[in-house]
């Protein structure tokens, strides 16, 4: 999460929306928990845990790359580094810079 942070503060100036979500804990625990770390992007609450369904994820965590127009360029499973998240969001940045 300390990484996600980082990407989050370097890339928002970007238009990169970095979300969080977590399933099935209360929400006090996961503030907390985000405080704790220094975490200040948006953490969204699955508390019907349906996220995996949705994305198919295999495994905690999921990082999904979505396109400005909605679409799911590619996911991860299991934790990334800072930069294996810079890698990923490269190409995406790259289209949507040729497209304005």
């Amino acid at each position: 999460m300390p990484d996600l942070q980082r990407f989050y503060q370097r890339y928002k100036s970007r238009n990169v929306v970095v979300l969080g979500i977590d399933q099935g804990e209360p929400a006090q625990t996961v503030r907390t928990f985000a405080r704790s770390l220094g975490v200040h992007y948006p953490i969204l609450l699955d508390t019907r845990q349906q996220y995996g369904r949705a994305y198919a994820a295999l495994g905690l965590p999921t990082s999904v790359i979505i396109s400005p127009a909605g679409k799911v360029v590619k996911a991860f499973d299991g934790e990334l580094s800072y930069d294996q998240m810079v890698a990923a969001v490269k190409p995406v940045l790259a289209v949507a810079s040729e497209n304005h």
